[in-house]
């Protein structure tokens, strides 16, 4: 519980016993809760009603698919409708109601269309999938998902039940990053063995468009696209409960040309994320990847590029989006995240025109050295999201992606925030005598409101490194200053910074080793 000041024994506690909440034994725990799904859910600002196809239509009732029969798996039948429709581009039609199947599998040249009203959805006991997907696809180009209709994920059904009884609504009576990165994994629902995978999963494929679609209730990592390119996702929607562990939202895994505009997603981990890991398969450089008039609620990070980066990342561009969180506590870890700490050179990244409000840190610019690659396994990488036992081992030499991450060339403009809890972090790492620098960072208009509950006094002789640790803002615990906290870094332009006056034992600036070439 937060309290007005950390004493030497809180202290001695935290750096001698302290870690992470998870939950790794019991049964799934299928109750969903108050505050679980967001009130906020803008459905027709984003979903519209669309006529349904005429030509080439392979209705899956005509191939024996039965709707709103949880004992029924149509996955035979959606699928002879996919083979079907791949012999003259045609459309596979999902009407008529609810239809439970198991893995679903897309082919080149096929919109699926799921009339708004009507969905896929996964069975109740996780067993049966392919790929860890209910919808996949491989090696495919020509692929459309529209309809106005849903993907649903049944996400709640497996987790194991959260340590507190009932979700937070109301704030902590004091600001303590500590406690509230607890409060946070306190009403998570850790994995059970049971959880099946993703919603959607698309690999190595070429011109995506998906349009006027739903995923609802993700168990984990809700659209996954695997070395795609060419993609187009507009008036989208993933409405997902937020205390299902892991279940981002869309998730470009080492896929490049990207544009998601106009969509609305509220989950439990990270809203959009972009990563370029080898364990992840990845094996060359991300680039041109825009994120344009989103709203997002995330209770982690809305848009983060990162942890799992050991290939390059850049031209990234994320622009006109509100990024916020309704009725739970805590808010969002980050508005904004972007890191490099497995080997990746990240560069070249533009934020513009970003409203945040209840988002903790407002930004996050965190370059470090984890090397990830040499002590996990493609398998083990992934083990615990599926609350399974990681091995250990490594997948590539220590050497090869160590000291190796850089952050360069990083334009934020026009970026306001209310319900401050953390400040800016911009943070490079000193580690065995070698200093790297995020380089090159601007921020131009940029206007912070803090949070008006008080700050838990918490004064530390030094703020270590953490150059290993996982890169979250909240990792770094209290920190002495509440609008800006810069440390390694080379080249930062700041201009029309403003930031509202609070009474608190924190200064507003914390600038420790910036220097100017």
């Amino acid at each position: 519980m937060a309290k007005a000041k950390r004493t030497i024994t809180d202290k001695l506690h935290t750096l001698l016993f302290w870690k992470d909440t998870r939950v790794t034994e019991g049964e799934p725990y299928t109750e969903v809760r108050k505050y679980d799904f967001s009130s906020y859910y803008p459905e027709d600002d984003y979903i519209h009603d669309t006529e349904l196809p005429e030509k080439n239509v392979f209705d899956i009732r005509f191939f024996g698919a039965v709707a709103n029969d949880v004992d029924v798996d149509n996955a035979l039948y959606i699928n002879m409708a996919f083979e079907a429709a791949e012999k003259v581009g045609g459309t596979v039609l999902i009407s008529g109601g609810d239809y439970t199947s198991t893995t679903v599998f897309l082919k080149s040249g096929v919109t699926l269309f799921i009339e708004r009203g009507s969905s896929i959805t996964a069975n109740e006991t996780g067993k049966g999938y392919q790929n860890r997907a209910l919808v996949y696809g491989e090696n495919l180009e020509n692929i459309t998902l529209t309809g106005g209709g849903k993907i649903k994920g049944n996400g709640h059904l497996f987790g194991r039940k959260p340590v507190y009884d009932e979700n937070i609504a109301e704030p902590a009576d004091y600001i303590d990053v500590i406690e509230m990165r607890q409060e946070y994994r306190k009403q998570l629902r850790f994995a059970h063995p049971s959880k099946y995978g993703s919603p959607i999963i698309l690999v190595n494929c070429n011109n995506i468009k998906a349009h006027n679609f739903i995923i609802e209730n993700s168990a984990y990592w809700s659209f996954r696209l695997d070395k795609c390119s060419n993609v187009e996702i507009k008036d989208f929607i993933i409405n997902n409960n937020r205390h299902v562990a892991n279940a981002d939202g869309f998730d470009m895994v080492g896929s490049s040309n990207v544009l998601i505009e106009h969509c609305f997603v509220s989950t439990a981990d990270d809203g959009v994320v972009i990563k370029n890991a080898v364990w992840e398969g990845c094996d060359s450089e991300m680039c041109n990847i825009a994120v344009r008039n989103c709203e997002i609620i995330s209770c982690t990070n809305a848009v983060k590029v990162g942890t799992e980066t050991t290939h390059d990342i850049n031209g990234i561009t994320v622009e006109n989006c509100r990024l916020f969180m309704t009725d739970l506590y805590p808010g969002s870890v980050s508005a904004i995240s972007l890191e490099a700490v497995d080997g990746a050179k990240l560069s070249h990244v533009t934020i513009k025109n970003i409203e945040a409000d209840r988002c903790s840190c407002p930004l996050f610019i965190r370059l470090g050295n984890r090397n990830r690659a040499a002590e996990i396994t493609a398998q083990s990488a992934r083990a615990i999201e599926f609350g399974e036992k990681a091995e250990k081992g490594e997948l590539a030499d220590k050497n090869l992606y160590n000291m190796k991450s850089e952050i360069r060339d990083v334009a934020v403009e026009n970026l306001s925030a209310k319900e401050v809890e953390i400040p800016i972090m911009i943070c490079g790492f000193r580690q065995k005598g070698i200093t790297k620098r995020v380089k090159n960072i601007s921020l131009k208009n940029i206007n912070l409101e803090l949070s008006r509950v008080p700050d838990t006094v918490d004064r530390r002789l030094f703020i270590p490194e953490y150059t290993t640790e996982y890169p979250e803002c909240n990792r770094f615990r209290n920190l002495p200053s509440y609008a800006l906290f810069i440390r390694h870094a080379e080249n930062v332009l700041i201009e029309n910074f403003c930031c509202s006056k609070k009474d608190t034992w924190k200064k507003e600036r914390y600038i420790k080793d910036l220097i100017y070439d």
